[in-house]
């Protein structure tokens, strides 16, 4: 019989004893199984866990490419007492089979090591032993139900202190500087964190479509490593084996290139010809146009017009007056009775309303 010894320390809770070790993804992998909920009769649901979902798995390979990847927080596992060969103070030996543990919390972080290269890596495990099946769905349900959620304005400012300069990083700035610059046509009206400024949309809905303008969310960590290794401001940023159709990525060269005043230059040109065109309706609160459905719609407009403008060598203020002219008869009807009040039908409908205007 094949085992494993694992150093443990025991912790005592209100649930009973907990056996807190650490134990390599591999050895985890290959001795654990997960109980997700399926459907035994037409009225019994068993199994305690969510399916897998195979982008959040995705999202934790890429992040474990990154050279400063961590997990901090422990998988919580349960075993039987028929698996446990031998236990003292300080050690557990348990029997290695392929379900010597029943994974509670953690199966995508287990899973997302599957075929993984890195084997300088150690998961912490927190191991119980025979909890009944409603005991596991319990600890389940509440890591999983009172946890808070992070705002996803707060991730992109906790972007700002770190000294890499990623797309992230740059955008956030794009995106203070509108808010903050007085001639700006977004002067004080993003939601920015730790200020008092109300705002119209939030930082989070603001930055997005930039960032998708930039580059492809599944290279963070790739584009993050490079700079890591290299990060300095003097040196332009190659990346050879990241090749961006400039028609996605408008801004990929920009960034590239650390060209952060170009980008903000065409991006005010554009915002200032619809707050010029579209002056009944920039900035009024009655509006959906600065609001996340309005300016998804926009900036979609954007992508169309300024690939127009590259071709041309030509995206200053004049132009984008000229393109978005006849975007005037939108004045005074975009809003909620025209459109609705949220989603992504409306930012399409306005969208294409926009689209056949102007062409």
């Amino acid at each position: 019989m094949n085992t494993i010894k694992l150093n443990i320390i025991s912790v005592e809770q209100s649930i009973g004893e907990i056996y807190i070790t650490k134990i390599s993804p591999k050895d985890l992998l290959s001795m654990s199984v997960v109980d997700r909920r399926r459907i035994e009769t037409d009225d019994e649901i068993l199994g305690i866990q969510r399916e897998l979902k195979k982008e959040k798995v995705s999202q934790i390979k890429s992040y474990l490419t990154s050279v400063d990847a961590t997990f901090p927080n422990s998988i919580i596992v349960n075993t039987s007492k028929s698996s446990i060969i031998n236990k003292t103070d300080t050690e557990l030996e348990l029997s290695i089979n392929e379900d010597t543990f029943i994974i509670i919390d953690g199966q995508h972080r287990v899973e997302g090591f599957r075929d993984s290269k890195n084997e300088n890596f150690e998961l912490i495990l927190a191991i119980f032993v025979d909890l009944k099946i409603d005991q596991q769905a319990n600890i389940f349900s509440t890591i999983n139900s009172q946890q808070t959620k992070v705002d996803p304005s707060l991730n992109l400012s906790l972007e700002l202190n770190s000294d890499v300069y990623t797309p992230k990083k740059m955008m956030i700035e794009i995106a203070q500087s509108f808010n903050y610059d007085n001639l700006s046509p977004w002067y004080k009206s993003i939601k920015m964190l730790n200020t008092k400024t109300i705002g119209i949309i939030s930082l989070s809905a603001f930055v997005k479509p930039l960032l998708e303008l930039t580059y492809s969310e599944k290279d963070y960590y790739k584009i993050r490593n490079q700079l890591m290794k290299t990060n300095t401001l003097n040196d332009l940023l190659n990346f050879e084996d990241i090749n961006y159709n400039v028609e996605k990525y408008i801004f990929w060269e920009f960034y590239k290139n650390r060209d952060f005043n170009s980008i903000y230059k065409i991006l005010f040109n554009y915002y200032n010809s619809l707050k010029i065109i579209l002056n009944e309706e920039w900035l009024n609160e009655n509006s959906l146009l600065n609001k996340t459905t309005g300016y998804n719609a926009i900036m979609r407009l954007f992508k169309d017009i300024a690939m127009e403008g590259l071709k041309e060598g030509n995206l200053s203020q004049d132009f984008f007056l000229k393109k978005l002219s006849p975007l005037q008869e939108l004045n005074k009807t975009i809003n909620k009775d025209n459109y609705g009040t949220s989603g992504f039908e409306a930012s399409k409908n306005l969208y294409d309303d926009m689209k056949n205007l102007i062409t």
